[in-house]
């Protein structure tokens, strides 16, 4: 039987804001946590604790490992609702 809460997580996913990128496909606009990650990412940048190319790279991987790991879990849940 599956478990309620990983229904639950998906259903966040799929309520999440998110916008559609031309190449890139829907991407969802990271939570509260994430928000606070990449602001705490531009203020170390900001006040010069990290340069800027670094940021802005840790910051890109980091965004887009979170997509591609989204859209793996979107296609798994699509996958378990049409019974595949």
């Amino acid at each position: 039987m599956a478990d309620n809460t990983s229904g639950d997580a998906i259903q966040q996913l799929r309520d999440r804001p998110s916008v559609r990128v031309p190449g890139l496909g829907r991407i969802n606009l990271p939570d509260k946590p994430g928000l606070l990650w990449y602001a705490g990412i531009g203020t170390m940048a900001a006040v010069d604790l990290i340069e800027w190319p670094i940021a802005a790279l840790v910051a890109g991987t980091h965004f887009i490992e979170n997509h591609f790991h989204n859209r793996d879990i979107q296609q798994l849940a699509d996958g378990i609702e049409s019974g595949a």
